[in-house]
């Protein structure tokens, strides 16, 4: 391969693997979407191109950063950008939240598996606790060679219900503006009371969880400029995943009333086999956001497919999966979330003043 070359497998794998990171349960369920976006009505599509444009300004920086520096620890990006003391901060509350989130989601899969296929929740955290331990035992190269997959297939799958949102648009118009003056009315939750503030804290909170996973992701493309492809193609398609999702949650909005799992509850509208394949896609996409968060907890303190990697991974997974059933994480989350968008703020403040400096460097 030539040095100009630019492998097009390797760019969608890395992202896929980026957007199945971001697509956990909250937003496979559709209740990221409906807090954080569908329920400001039409400006909530337009908070989705916010998202895109944020998103896709930072990916692009770290994808870069990773390929460009290699780090040998993917939580030395928080030195290189905020400096040896805020550094080592940012990297221990990074890696406390993403074990929380990790946890979160043990347990959100065993709820899942219960409500769905009425097997004990323990018995469901565990079969994902112990699938998401053997991902992450095979290294990071085979992770993302594996989310990459199921990336683009959780994608195809939120976009049929945004495709079959545009349908029923097309036959009666008025649907649109109905849902956009019902929506903020109907006693959805809301992440902010602003639209455009909980675009941007929805970009934020997805950065601070997964800046050492870009790093890697950056890290593992042959160049730079294959970085920088995959890092704005993930980003595209997961914020053409919010859009398509908003719309249909919009169109859909009657059925989507006191559901907890609102695309379920679309999906099996639309048709009962797409219901039960849903049920699936948010097992796998528990299932894949909770390797993936795991290998970048472990990744602190030990390389991948080593014997001190795996040690502390299963050991992080048995706990995990202990504290799945009986912490209130609806607390845990309500502490970390908003700290965890302030504190992406300031970061990403510092990443673009160190950018800047470097270019500035350079042309002098």
């Amino acid at each position: 391969m030539g040095d100009k070359t630019i492998d097009i497998k390797k760019v969608f794998l890395l992202a896929g693997a980026l957007a199945a990171y971001w697509i956990g349960s909250g937003f496979a369920t559709g209740q990221e979407a409906l807090q954080f976006f569908a329920v400001y009505g039409i400006k909530g599509i337009a908070g989705g191109i916010v998202f895109l444009v944020i998103m896709g300004i930072i990916t692009y920086i770290l994808y870069g950063a990773g390929q460009k520096n290699k780090f040998a620890n993917p939580y030395d990006v928080f030195e290189y950008y905020c400096g040896k003391v805020l550094g080592q901060i940012y990297i221990w509350y990074s890696l406390t939240l993403i074990y929380c989130i990790f946890v979160v989601m043990l347990a959100g899969g065993g709820a899942t598996i219960n409500q769905y296929y009425n097997l004990p929740t323990y018995m469901g955290t565990a079969v994902i606790g112990v699938l998401a331990l053997g991902t992450a035992l095979l290294g990071v190269e085979k992770l993302i060679d594996i989310i990459g997959v199921i990336g683009p297939v959780k994608i195809v799958f939120l976009a049929i219900i945004g495709i079959a949102g545009l349908s029923l648009l097309y036959g009666t118009p008025h649907l649109l503006a109905e849902a956009d003056s019902a929506m903020p009315n109907l006693g959805f939750k809301a992440a902010s009371s602003n639209w455009l503030w909980s675009a941007v804290l929805y970009a934020f909170l997805a950065l601070i969880v997964s800046i050492p996973f870009q790093v890697n992701c950056g890290a593992s493309a042959n160049r730079v400029k294959e970085a920088r492809m995959a890092g704005i193609l993930g980003t595209i398609a997961f914020a053409a995943a919010i859009i398509l999702l908003v719309i249909g949650e919009m169109v859909y909005y009657k059925l989507i009333i006191n559901q907890q799992v609102p695309t379920l509850a679309i999906a099996k509208d639309i048709s009962p086999l797409l219901g039960l394949l849903f049920s699936i896609l948010i097992v796998v996409s528990i299932y894949s956001a909770v390797a993936s968060f795991l290998l970048m907890v472990v990744r602190k303190f030990a390389v991948d497919k080593t014997k001190k990697f795996n040690i502390i991974a299963t050991v992080l997974t048995m706990v995990g999966i202990f504290c799945g059933g009986i912490i209130p994480f609806d607390e845990l989350v309500n502490i970390l979330y908003p700290i965890a968008g302030y504190s992406a703020i300031v970061f990403f403040a510092f990443m673009l003043f160190k950018e800047l400096k470097m270019k500035i460097i350079a042309k002098d």
